[in-house]
């Protein structure tokens, strides 16, 4: 006997369940509309909003009446799936992924309006348009009712109707599908608008418009006033206007490249077996590596990451170009085959659980509020399936957790090991919007230890590294001996033998100045020691009084000097001609036997040569006024009053009748342990460049809130830079367009200060005649 056969039968309340009660959000439902488009092959989506309706018009293929009754029409059918997927890409501008799959999009009108109405024409001259109008409140009168008894309303029509606002576009519109909502559920304000435009600006993939040639614009008819109102604001203000302040017009997609001179960045692809890695930090590549990859379900998905570390100079430009700080906009955002999955990177969706990692570790670790950035990846459903909810992102497989694991592993830890160690070791490197603060010998032997520790890995490939970064240090920076072991290994991974010849070239001149610094110290101890037992019994008591009480006072006027500073005098003066006569003594060496020399070999010993006979100068300009130990070289005091003395009692004696030097200072105080020869190398070199400009006024602005830095600006109304000079070239060692100059001074200026964790860099906001200089001077706490 024949079994009786049963069967499902659909209730009219489906409509609701694939409508308003899975799509729960009013900006999800439009997201899946202009989904659909990007599938249909649109170029071009239009959104328009007024108080009574909502549409949604495309230039994609569009659907003749099969389409339209046998798919469009057959609930949770999909022509994109795998199956289908020959047939739906003939149809489809094929862009070889596609953003959904689940044949439920079209319900989400239901959430928006009561009434839907399409119109849609397929490619072709001879094509005919069809009509659809939908009243959902018809499937909401009795559950008991089956769903395929509800009548839809169909006709055949000879063109497409807009409404006037949008007559332009109707008259150019050939194909295509066009979907109004009716009968809103509720009226979008503008607060709506804005809020719907910055989802859709992060909708699409970044760079979506150059890959996809796909674009979204708004048309809102009651904003055009408040949208004018905006821009006339920021003219006013001289500011340009964000596009969080305008409603009407293309919806840009937040390109990255507005950040990739101001920050440092990392990009992870994997293809072709590999993973390779590009570190970049504010428009340096800093590194680029390739090695195995370990993740065989990403292998073919197209991974790809671009992760961003959000310093303060950063985070003030994406405000200002966005509209909003950068932790409400989001943090690393998710693409599946183009298109964002939602709710991935939101605020308090932590998908990729860095936030949680953060917990564990604040000062170690980055998190939501640092970064910013995107992941991609393309594949089946099987493999990264979004969940039918549109807001829980994807569903677990082995994929997705590889994907997880990459993300973590080799992207965020990967920027994580620069931005730690090289960016959080200098507070105001933060706010600097280039490399000045690397360029120094200890920012730059940071990034070479960086490096170093990657690629102590046999599997790591290094294809590329900065060499204006990564490369020998001044032998006389104290991160010298400790940055031989990283240079070295960088130049073995490289196999660069240039390299390595000039690292041991460089060490053995390092050793034999230390000898000769080291007999230096020893005659000169020798001598003062002798001299000074000679002349000690000889000192009268109220001579020896006179002279401490005015020692007591810091950067008294000059007086007769003691014995024991002519001796501290002649102790350092000694050590410094003894390093002088050796660097000439290498300097020989390195040219016995050659008939020729390149300028820039030449220039960087003749650079060690002048940097000593600068330094024996301060010297002796300081022994007649400072009371500190010349033995030692270092003094503990406040540095902002210190260079304020300094400036008023000493630079403003070289001034001259052409040029005037003054000093203001407003910092509240900062005690720091440093060199005042240190600060007499980068005041007089200011001042004679300064002077060699004509100006005929230097005037330095100290300034600073707390005892963690010292502002200053170095501002004179001199000729300026000639138009021949490059700004961004100004402090590297021996560069010069004019006459006179060696092209040593400022690169003097840049290496002392990087000595002291500071560092200097061309205000190019300096308006009139002349040139400002702005320095950090942020010494690190013993």
């Amino acid at each position: 006997m024949k079994k009786p056969e049963v069967h499902f039968d659909v209730s009219v309340g489906l409509k609701r369940v694939l409508g308003r009660e899975l799509i729960t959000d009013d900006e999800v439902a439009i997201l899946e509309m202009v989904k659909n488009s990007f599938d249909a092959g649109a170029k071009d989506v239009h959104l328009y909003f007024d108080s009574e309706r909502i549409l949604v018009v495309d230039d994609g293929s569009g659907m003749d009446e099969d389409d339209l009754r046998n798919k469009w029409l057959f609930v949770a059918y999909s022509a994109k799936r795998a199956a289908n997927a020959e047939d739906f890409r003939d149809k489809a501008a094929s862009r070889g992924y596609l953003a959904g799959s689940k044949g439920i999009g079209r319900f989400s009108s239901d959430r928006l309006g009561q009434v839907l109405t399409l119109q849609t024409r397929p490619r072709g001259k001879a094509a005919q348009a069809h009509r659809l109008e939908i009243d959902w409140s018809k499937f909401e009168q009795d559950d008991r009712q089956h769903f395929e008894t509800i009548p839809v309303d169909y006709e055949a029509i000879e063109k497409f109707s807009l409404p006037p606002e949008l007559k332009e576009l109707e008259a150019r519109l050939s194909n295509g599908t066009i979907i109004e909502i009716t009968n809103l559920r509720k009226v979008w304000d503008r607060d709506d608008l804005v809020s719907l435009k910055a989802t859709l600006s992060k909708l699409i993939n970044p760079f979506g418009n150059e890959v996809d040639e796909f674009s979204i614009e708004i048309t809102a008819p009651a904003e055009r006033d408040a949208d004018n109102a905006a821009k006339r604001k920021a003219e006013r203000s001289n500011e340009e206007v964000s596009s969080r302040d305008i409603v009407n017009g293309k919806v840009g997609n937040f390109i990255f490249s507005a950040l990739q001179d101001k920050t440092t960045f990392i990009t992870v692809k994997i293809e072709d077996g590999r993973i390779r890695s590009q570190l970049t930090d504010r428009g340096e590549v800093i590194y680029e590596i390739t090695e195995p990859n370990p993740y065989t379900k990403l292998e073919g998905a197209g991974f790809y990451c671009e992760l961003y570390y959000l310093n303060q100079s950063a985070k003030v430009t994406f405000a200002r170009r966005i509209g909003l700080p950068s932790v409400q906009f989001g943090s690393v955002f998710l693409f599946r085959n183009g298109f964002r999955v939602y709710p991935v990177g939101e605020a308090d969706f932590d998908w990729f659980g860095y936030d949680r990692r953060k917990q564990q570790g604040y000062s170690r670790f980055l998190g939501s509020r640092e970064i910013i950035g995107r992941v991609d990846v393309n594949g089946p459903d099987e493999e990264f399936q979004e969940a039918s909810s549109r807001n829980q992102g994807l569903i677990d497989t082995p994929s997705v957790r590889e994907l997880k694991q990459c993300f973590m592993e080799h992207c965020l830890k990967r920027l994580e090991k620069y931005v730690v160690p090289v960016s959080w070791a200098d507070s105001a490197d933060a706010t600097a919007e280039d490399l000045s603060r690397l360029l120094t010998d200890p920012g730059r032997a940071r990034v070479a230890e960086v490096v170093a520790k990657l690629i102590d890995n046999d599997d790591v490939e290094l294809l590329r590294y900065s060499q204006r970064l990564i490369g020998i240090l001044n032998e006389r920076s104290e991160r010298f001996e400790a940055s031989l072991s990283s240079l070295r290994s960088i130049a073995e991974k490289t196999d660069d033998r240039k390299f390595l010849d000039g690292l041991a070239n460089a060490e053995r001149r390092f050793e034999e100045l230390k000898k000769a610094e080291a007999e230096a110290r020893k005659v000169a101890d020798q001598q003062r020691a002798a001299t000074f037992r000679a002349t000690e019994r000889a000192e009268k008591a109220e001579a020896r009084a006179e002279i401490d009480r005015r020692r007591a006072n810091f950067l008294e006027g000059a007086v007769s000097l003691d014995v024991q500073k002519v001796l501290n005098l002649h102790h350092q003066v000694t050590i410094y001609s003894v390093e002088l006569n050796q660097q000439i003594e290498n300097l020989m060496q390195d040219t016995r036997g050659k008939k020729s020399i390149s300028r820039d070999e030449l220039v960087s010993a003749l650079e060690q040569i002048s940097m000593l006979n600068r330094r024996i100068e301060s010297a002796t300009k300081f022994a007649m006024m400072a009371n500190f130990d010349l033995d030692s070289g270092m003094v503990e005091t406040d540095l902002p009053s210190f260079i304020e003395e300094y400036i008023n009692k000493i630079s403003v004696l070289s001034g001259t009748k052409r040029t005037r030097v003054k000093v203001s200072n407003d910092h509240s105080g900062m005690q720091a342990r440093f060199n005042p020869m240190d600060i007499s190398i980068v005041v007089e070199n200011l001042i004679s460049n300064a002077k060699k400009a004509n100006a005929r006024e230097v005037a330095f602005e100290i300034s600073g809130k707390d005892s963690k830095a010292v502002l200053m600006s170095v501002t004179d109304n001199g000729d300026g830079l000639s138009r021949d000079t490059d700004p961004k070239r100004i402090f590297e060692m021996g560069y010069t367009t004019g006459p006179t100059g060696s092209g040593l001074g400022l690169y003097h200026v840049r290496q002392v200060l990087g000595e002291m964790n500071g560092s200097i860099e061309l205000d190019e906001d300096h308006e009139g005649r002349g040139m400002t200089f702005k320095i950090v001077i942020a010494p690190r706490r013993k």
